[in-house]
């Protein structure tokens, strides 16, 4: 087992996260409940390269005639992103947020992963109900991503938790803790019957994605 991905089964073990090794690969997956939805996340690590890669999925996919609205979307969105971009696999409609890091000449520390996980979480999380409007509802893109994100410049979403001047009344302040801990989240408990839906679920989810990252 490399060195990274050995740290980041020590954070998932030190912050009692439920997770599955996948075989074969330095890919964890696990499932986490955020404010908005459900999530399917994964996190490789890249020892070679010495890169960690967070990827959070959107629990459905655009069908091929809402894929342009989809993208206009994601465009939109990711503009001004400080930390992660949202991507979206244009053959078959997988939404994700993906955050990654590398540490090449450095130590991998658990402040690090839990950084890389809040900005990836957090934003998955703003933007999951704004991802469905496109996705089922006639609004337009630009209107969705304006009422998520303001008109003005000044409020848009900061992934990596930094504030502005007019963030104080803006609820996606609560995401971020002075202790760094994700007061939103509610860590998955399946129960096995469960699992194995989720795992026939899955085990399509992120496959495409993640052999391209």
């Amino acid at each position: 087992m490399g060195k990274i991905f050995a740290n980041l089964i020590d954070f998932m073990e030190s912050e009692e996260w439920r997770y599955e090794i996948l075989e074969g690969e330095n890919t964890l997956r696990f499932h986490v409940k955020v404010k908005s939805g459900r999530l399917t996340c994964y996190a490789e690590a890249f020892e070679e390269q010495c890169w960690v890669l967070i990827h959070s999925y959107l629990p459905v996919n655009a069908s091929e005639e809402r894929r342009s609205r989809v993208m206009e979307f994601i465009t939109r969105a990711n503009w001004g992103m400080r930390i992660g971009n949202f991507e979206l696999d244009l053959s078959d409609g997988e939404i994700r947020y993906k955050t990654s890091i590398d540490v090449e000449g450095g130590n991998l520390v658990n402040k690090m992963i839990d950084n890389l996980l809040q900005a990836n979480l957090s934003t998955m999380d703003r933007y999951y109900n704004g991802l469905m409007e496109c996705i089922y509802s006639d609004k337009s893109p630009e209107s969705i991503i304006r009422a998520i994100e303001g008109t003005n410049s000044a409020n848009r979403p900061r992934s990596d938790g930094a504030k502005t001047e007019d963030d104080d009344d803006d609820d996606s302040d609560e995401l971020f803790s002075d202790s760094g801990d994700m007061p939103f989240l509610e860590r998955e408990l399946d129960t096995d019957d469960d699992d194995e839906d989720d795992d026939e679920d899955d085990s399509e989810a992120g496959e495409s994605g993640r052999e391209r990252s």
